[in-house]
């Protein structure tokens, strides 16, 4: 009798099971994990790793399979659990500290430009002639930004006065991005056409990415996932690498 997948009500067949990965676009994703199985058979954890993770410090006890159940048991989680998922956690971590945390520098300083951040004051209108008005009254009046945003700004940024961030500068519509690359702070800039709407806005502080701890785990993130997906794609692009196929192995007789 073939086995077949209980989800609430459903039940999946093999067959069914495979149509489910691609029409859900799992496959990739399975993909993915299987790789890494293969990976992380070269990526072993050391009991003193394990402490570490576990506890915070990298002394082994002296049971120390008595310790992982006890461990656990804490946790309320089964062994299995523990050692097909925290411990696959683990080695993950492992593995993108040996393949790319060489690789942190030069590529934190390729992408700098995307981390650099800014807080800028906006203020967003629909017509053309009345963003112009308001520009003006800017540059020209010595009307506050704030006051001009609290009455007329159609964004969320009605709800600040106008502020908004800090933000990542390569979030922001590129036209955006480039005026506060290249000009300096306290300039209100002429009406930009945005999405059928039109900004004013001012730049109020850049800050430039550094280094941090938090940065580096980012950086070693984005390439640990370009990596992956390299990966995924090599598999899927190669013939005859993922196929439906019946099991090979001969179904076994009972012999009275």
């Amino acid at each position: 009798m073939s086995s077949c997948l209980k989800i609430g009500s459903r039940l999946l067949d093999s067959d069914q099971m495979i149509s489910a990965l691609v029409q859900y676009k799992l496959l990739e994703p399975l993909v993915g994990h299987l790789l890494l199985d293969e990976v992380f058979k070269e990526v072993p954890l050391l009991k003193q790793e394990v402490c570490q993770a576990m506890i915070g410090r990298s002394e082994i006890p002296e049971n120390f399979e008595q310790f992982i159940l006890q461990w656990c048991e804490q946790k309320d989680i089964t062994l299995e659990y523990f050692q097909s998922v925290i411990v696959r956690d683990w080695q993950l971590q492992k593995f993108k500290q040996l393949q790319f945390g060489s690789q942190v520098e030069s590529e934190f300083l390729r992408m700098k430009p995307d981390l650099d951040q800014v807080e800028y004051s906006l203020i967003q209108v629909e017509d053309q002639a009345f963003a112009q008005e308001l520009y003006f009254q800017l540059r020209d009046d010595g009307v506050e930004f704030a006051q001009l945003a609290r009455e007329h700004s159609l964004g969320r940024e009605k709800q600040s006065e106008g502020w908004v961030g800090p933000v990542a500068l390569s979030s922001l519509p590129i036209d955006i991005s480039n005026q506060f690359r290249h000009q300096k702070t306290g300039i209100v800039y002429p009406p930009i056409s945005i999405d059928q709407r039109f900004w004013i806005v001012r730049l109020e502080r850049s800050i430039a990415a550094r280094l941090t701890d938090a940065t580096r785990a980012q950086v070693i993130d984005r390439l640990y996932n370009h990596w992956l997906q390299t990966q995924i794609q090599k598999v899927m692009n190669t013939p005859g690498a993922i196929a439906v196929q019946s099991d090979p192995t001969p179904p076994v007789l009972a012999v009275a």
